[in-house]
């Protein structure tokens, strides 16, 4: 099994391959990333007559999505131009960037299928809010700006993936997997655990469940229905009375934040599409690689033990892809107990300051600390261990903040293996990509 990690700004971009020659691309990172960094790698680490077996998007999260959006878009492209060709047609220019390898399948819960006909008006708030959250220059307030500004813009392109797939465009199957009877309309975990196989590689689904899918669309429908939000208008004047609360030290929350909101209590801290990541456990023989998505932790940990992978309350794997770039919503000192592996992927480029120093703390601590912080699974014990990480600070714009961040990052992990180097390193993705073989 092949792990390729990809500079992906701030989002995630994987392409795992099987010893006997199948591929799945996890995620496809932002889209000028991959334009950057994958778009004419692919077709050579795929092969002459190799083929995208199946393309995989987490959420809907414009840092996954938007890159996968490319890959359909550069292969309509390559479709547009073919199809003139063969109809005498030579005043089509040819496209400038490599044919994209052919795609066998796409598995994708998509954001209308989640929320229904919702999806357009909800993507509608979200946008009016943005500037106004922005313009207050109030930390708080700027971080849901974030959240807001994220979801809106991948709502279109969540949308747009759907429809490229249909058999007019691109004719990609959605949400069929090998052996089943049929595509379905969402994926998620059942009552039984569901495996499949993609060559040699064993795929089963640890989330999310169809409770999760559930509240998470009642939840945004009790968001758009709340009347505080049903126009423009109402949106702008609530966050201008809200951030003139704030100056005046009264500020108590935002019916804006996507953290902790009506109808989905148990998905505090997690901005609202992460907690709908499909997430799978991935086998090869005796191998395991987790793939997370932006998952909450303890959904994470439900979901393995529900499949059963929890041993006595603990799993050890070989690659961990760490949850939502290293965010300190999504990782704590229960769930570094409980899941350890010999190589953690973090994705990310120092944006909105992940990978989190807290974040690195707990899971270092976790394999070389205190007796009472160490991962519970006994392969752990004293088992050597490396950090993956989608970038380099030497990469990120001088002067900005990411790069700041991920300076930090490099000075703490340089620590690390200065005093821990008989059991710690890492590897750091200095051009395109990085390959973890295991």
């Amino acid at each position: 099994m092949k792990l390729r990690i990809f500079q992906s700004d701030k989002g995630d971009c994987l392409l795992l391959q099987s010893r006997d020659g199948k591929n799945v691309l996890c995620d496809g990172g932002m889209a000028r990333a991959y334009r950057a960094h994958a778009r004419h790698l692919l077709p050579d680490l795929i092969g002459d007559g190799g083929r995208l077996d199946y393309v995989y998007v987490s959420h809907i999260d414009q840092d996954h999505i938007s890159g996968v959006l490319q890959l359909l878009n550069d292969a309509l492209d390559w479709k547009v131009f073919d199809h003139h060709q063969q109809n005498g047609v030579s005043s089509v220019r040819e496209p400038d960037f490599p044919r994209p390898a052919a795609i066998g399948g796409l598995w994708h819960n998509s954001f209308r299928d989640q929320v229904g006909d919702n999806a357009g008006p909800i993507g509608d708030l979200l946008a009016a809010s943005v500037p106004v959250l922005y313009g207050s220059a109030v930390p708080d307030l700027v971080d849901m700006a974030h959240d807001a500004e994220n979801i809106a813009n991948s709502i279109p392109e969540a949308l747009k993936v759907s429809r490229i797939c249909k058999p007019d465009l691109l004719d990609v199957v959605v949400n069929e997997f090998p052996g089943s009877a049929g595509p379905a309309k969402l994926l998620y975990f059942r009552d039984q655990p569901q495996s499949f196989h993609v060559g040699d590689l064993k795929f089963t689904i640890i989330g999310p469940t169809e409770r999760e899918l559930d509240d998470l669309r009642q939840g945004w429908n009790n968001w758009l229905n709340d009347p505080e939000k049903n126009s423009v208008a109402k949106v702008r004047a609530e966050m201008k009375k809200r951030v003139e609360a704030f100056a005046a030290g009264q500020f108590v929350g935002s019916p804006f934040d996507l953290r902790n909101w009506n109808g989905v209590k148990d998905f505090e801290g997690v901005t609202v599409p992460n907690v709908a990541s499909l997430m799978f456990m991935v086998e090869e023989d005796d191998k395991k690689l987790l793939l997370t998505g932006d998952g909450q932790q303890d959904k994470i940990l439900d979901g393995l033990d529900a499949a059963g992978f929890l041993d006595n309350g603990h799993l050890h794997v070989d690659v961990l892809k760490i949850q939502h770039h290293g965010s300190e919503h999504n990782m704590d000192r229960d769930f570094a107990r409980k899941v350890s592996a010999d190589h953690y992927v973090f994705c990310g480029d120092g944006s909105h300051g992940n990978p989190e120093p807290e974040v690195l703390d707990i899971v270092f601590k976790s394999r070389i600390g205190p007796a009472s912080r160490r991962a519970l699974a006994p392969e752990a014990e004293d088992r050597r261990f490396k950090f993956w990480f989608s970038t380099r600070a030497d990469k990120l714009p001088t002067q900005s903040a990411k790069r700041r961040n991920f300076e930090e990052v490099e000075a703490k992990i340089g620590n690390w293996e200065s005093e821990h180097g008989d059991r710690f390193s890492a590897e750091w993705v200095a051009r395109d990509y990085r390959t973890l073989t295991i």
